[in-house]
C-alpha cells in the first residue's frame, strides 16, 4: 500500500533532516525481565564515555593537533540585487577531516532484527542470510551482538569478539531465528543498546546499533525515547525499512534522533548490501557531538534551515548535527532574506560557527563567513545563479516536503499534507527542467501516487468510543499495524 516514495529517503538526504521536537513524556522503556546475556568482559567504560587511548602514533598526534572539521559556505544566487529585498540560499558544509593512521578500527555493531509475524516466510528466510553474510563480512577483532524482537525482544548472540572459534557459534544461532508474535521495537532497541554498553570491544571502536524492520511497532512514544538515549550515548542508530508497511515517519525519526542515516530496502538482499557498502566500511569519529550555530548578518533575515523547519523573523539559529566521521560531509541549507545594502557593497550573510569534542583533544570549534556582493547591473544579476548549491537544495525540499507531508497525514491533517505535498511537486517538476535531474521526475510520479494514498495514512477511528449524542465522532486512534 505505500510503495509511494521510498526512493526519497536516502541516506544523503538525512544529513539535512537530522532535528526532531522532543518526545512526549512516558515510562522508561523495559530491556527485558531476563538478564542480559553478555559473551565477553564488560570491564570497561560505557560507549556513552570512550577511553582515550594509552599510546598513539606521532603521526596521529601530529593531526590530531590540527582543526578535525572543515566548514565552508556558498550562496545562490552569488550576487544579490541592490537595495531591494532578495532572496539567497546559503549552503554551509560540515566536513570531517581524514586522520593519519588508514587502519579501519573494530567495529562494535548491536544488531536488532524484527522478527515480528509480519515477518514470516521469505522475510525471515532473507532476514537471517543478511545477517548471517553480515558476521561473514566482520573482521577478526570486531564485536558484535544480536538482538530479535517479537512480542518480546531475544539476545540470540551475545556481544562476541569475532574469531576463528566464535564466528561459526555465531552463524548457527542465526539460523534458529524464526518469526512470531507482535512488534515490540522498543525493547528490542532497549536491549541491542544494553548489549552495546556491556560490550568487551576495545576504547577506539565504532559503536553503531542497527534497526532492521517491517512493520509499526507496539508504541512508538518509548522508540523515540531510546533513540535519544542512543544519541546521548554516542550509538547512531541506522534504520533499515524492509518492505512495503513499514511506519517510513518513524524510522527516519529514529535516525534522525541519534544522528544516524535511515535506508529503504526491498528484500533481504538489500540489507546484505547495505551491511556489506556501509557498515563494514566505517571511519573514524573525529567530531563527536557537533553542533552548527547560524548567525545572520546586518539586513539579514533567517527564513528556513531546511529539513530543520522555519525560523522565520529570527537571526539566530542552533542545530544538532551529531558525530561526524572522517571524510563525511553533511551540508545545510539555509534559506534568507537580506535588504537595504548599496550597490557595490558586500552583504554580511551569516556567521556558522561549529562546536564539537575531539578524541585525544576535548573541545573545539571551527567557523565560517558567508559574504554577497550587492549589484544594480540587471545583466550580472541574471547569470548569478549557482547550480550546484541550487539543485542540492532543491532535491533536499523536495524530500522534506515529503516527509512533512506523511507525518501530517498521520496526524490527521489531510489537506496540510496535500497542500506541502504539492508544493513539494511542482518543486520537483521545476528541477526536473532546470537541471535535468531524471531522479526528480520519478520523485514528481512518486508523489502523484502518494497523493492517492495519504488518506490510508489518517488516524483511524474507533467506532465503539462514538457519541451517542448527534452522531459525535469518537476520538482519533493510532494507525492500526499491518496483519500479519
Amino acid at each position: 500500500m505505500r510503495t509511494f516514495a521510498r526512493g526519497l529517503f536516502v541516506s544523503s538526504l538525512l544529513l539535512g533532516l537530522a532535528a526532531c521536537s522532543p518526545p512526549a513524556k512516558a515510562p522508561e522503556p523495559t530491556i527485558a525481565k531476563e538478564p542480559v546475556p553478555v559473551a565477553c568482559d564488560p570491564a570497561k567504560p560505557p560507549v556513552s564515555a570512550p577511553a582515550t587511548p594509552s599510546t598513539t602514533t606521532a603521526s596521529a598526534v601530529e593531526v590530531s593537533r590540527a582543526p578535525r572539521i572543515d566548514v565552508t559556505t556558498a550562496t545562490t544566487p552569488n550576487l544579490a540585487r541592490a537595495e531591494k529585498e532578495t532572496e539567497v540560499t546559503v549552503r554551509v558544509r560540515v566536513r570531517g577531516l581524514p586522520l593519519a593512521q588508514t587502519q579501519r578500527p573494530p567495529l562494535d555493531l548491536a544488531l536488532v532484527v524484527d522478527t515480528s509475524g509480519s515477518m514470516d516466510g521469505v522475510a525471515i528466510e532473507k532476514a537471517r542470510e543478511a545477517v548471517g553474510r553480515l558476521v561473514d563480512l566482520l573482521a577478526e577483532g570486531d564485536v558484535v551482538s544480536i538482538v530479535t524482537f517479537g512480542s518480546h525482544p531475544k539476545v540470540v548472540v551475545p556481544t562476541t569478539k569475532i574469531d576463528k572459534e566464535t564466528r561459526p557459534g555465531a552463524k548457527a544461532a542465526i539460523a534458529q531465528i524464526k518469526a512470531e508474535g507482535t512488534t515490540d521495537m522498543a525493547g528490542g532497541l532497549a536491549t541491542g543498546l544494553a548489549q552495546l554498553r556491556g560490550s568487551c570491544a576495545p576504547p577506539n571502536a565504532i559503536h553503531r546499533l542497527v534497526l532492521v524492520g517491517d512493520g509499526v511497532p507496539n508504541d512508538s512514544v518509548p522508540v523515540l525515547q531510546i533513540a535519544d538515549q542512543a544519541k546521548a550515548a554516542h550509538v547512531p542508530i541506522t534504520t533499515l525499512g524492509l518492505g512495503n508497511d513499514f511506519d517510513e515517519t518513524l524510522m527516519v525519526a529514529v535516525a534522525q534522533r541519534s544522528s544516524a542515516t535511515f535506508h529503504f530496502v526491498e528484500d533481504g538482499a538489500g540489507v546484505a548490501a547495505v551491511f556489506e557498502k556501509e557498515l563494514t566500511r566505517m571511519e573514524r569519529v573525529v567530531a563527536r557531538g557537533t553542533q552548527l550555530e547560524i548567525v545572520g548578518g546586518p539586513g539579514v533575515t533567517l527564513r528556513e534551515i531546511v529539513g530543520f523547519g522555519a525560523v522565520s523573523g529570527s537571526r539566530v539559529a542552533h542545530l544538532p548535527l551529531g558525530d561526524l566521521a572522517e571524510g563525511q560531509v553533511r551540508d545545510v541549507f539555509v534559506r534568507a532574506t537580506v535588504k537595504g545594502i548599496k550597490d557595490g557593497r558586500n552583504a554580511e550573510l551569516l556567521d556558522a560557527n561549529v562546536s564539537y569534542s575531539a578524541p585525544e583533544l576535548g573541545a573545539m570549534t571551527a567557523s565560517s563567513f558567508a559574504k554577497m556582493p550587492m549589484s544594480a547591473d540587471e545583466g550580472r544579476l541574471k547569470d548569478a545563479s549557482v547550480r550546484e548549491i541550487e539543485h542540492g537544495s532543491t532535491t533536499v525540499r523536495v524530500a522534506d516536503g515529503i516527509v512533512k507531508a506523511v507525518a501530517l497525514a498521520r496526524a490527521g491533517d489531510l489537506a496540510g499534507a496535500r497542500k506541502i505535498l504539492d508544493a513539494a511537486q511542482k518543486l520537483a517538476k521545476e528541477g526536473e527542467t532546470k537541471f535535468g535531474d531524471k531522479a526528480l521526475g520519478e520523485k514528481v510520479a512518486e508523489m502523484a501516487k502518494l497523493r492517492k494514498t495519504l488518506p490510508s495514512l489518517l488516524p483511524q477511528v474507533d467506532d465503539t468510543m462514538r457519541s451517542g449524542m448527534g452522531g459525535g465522532m469518537g476520538r482519533p486512534m493510532a494507525p492500526r499495524p499491518v496483519a500479519a
